[in-house]
């Protein structure tokens, strides 16, 4: 098995310019950092939810590689794609077990604070209503659904670009029709973000949103699975995407 000294400038380059084998050989060299962040996001997965979330995670790398400054050095890449890939594992593995109708990126959020402050829950709400704008009845409802969720581990980073905005931060008047062709390619980027890693992977490659256009066997290729599967994972973002949507009834 490679491991990420294996991985070259050349191999980085290669790879944003939509060489897939040298982004699979990129790719395989992480394996490792990988399979040990989601040993330890969800220590008690079942095999089917382990290779569920191993998939989330490399979605989220091949975003981050080809999202990587190609004049830094390859060395870095190992620490820019950690935190991000790590949270998004930890958002999956709480969608997949608690059913939350909350953002897991605000339970993830929540259970740091608690964290944070010892378990204290006023100085914990505090905390979420100066950084975040938290009510405390969205605080108090998130603590309620985490309560039995002892596994959670606190997220790594978090803060400024790898924190997910909340739907204030990206749209403005969220009871208006969203008619303007940037703000509709705005809503799309925002609800891309919202829905499971991997579906979000399956439609920015076929549309070519913040990235390359890339054929179906290529996006299996990066996630060892078919490009049936990668079919059914695009059909399903769209439905993911239309309920978030429908959630916050904004038009899309």
């Amino acid at each position: 098995m490679q491991d990420t000294a294996t991985v070259t400038d050349e191999m980085i380059h290669a790879a944003q310019a939509g060489d897939s084998d040298a982004m699979w050989q990129i790719i395989s060299a992480h394996d490792s950092l990988v399979h040990g962040i989601v040993r330890a996001v969800a220590p008690g997965a079942k095999r089917d939810d382990m290779e569920d979330l191993v998939q989330e995670a490399r979605a989220v790398l091949v975003q981050r590689i080809r999202s990587y400054d190609s004049t830094s050095s390859a060395a870095k890449l190992h620490s820019y794609a950690y935190p991000t890939v790590r949270r998004a594992v930890a958002e999956a593995w709480v969608r997949m077990t608690t059913g939350l109708a909350i953002d897991a990126g605000t339970a993830l959020r929540v259970k740091r604070a608690l964290v944070d402050y010892d378990g204290n829950r006023e100085a914990a709400y505090l905390s979420m209503r100066a950084r975040y704008g938290t009510s405390r009845e969205a605080f108090m409802a998130t603590v309620d659904a985490l309560a039995d969720v002892e596994w959670l581990d606190a997220p790594i980073g978090g803060d400024g670009d790898s924190d997910p905005l909340s739907l204030a931060d990206v749209i403005a008047d969220p009871t208006a029709d969203v008619t303007d062709v940037t703000e509709r390619r705005e809503l799309a980027r925002w609800l891309l973000d919202q829905i499971a890693n991997r579906q979000s992977y399956a439609l920015r490659s076929f549309y070519g949103i913040g990235m390359e256009k890339a054929p179906d066997a290529d996006v299996a290729a990066h996630l060892r699975t078919t490009p049936a599967a990668v079919r059914q994972l695009r059909t399903k973002g769209v439905r993911s995407a239309q309920t978030v949507a429908q959630r916050h009834s904004l038009a899309a």
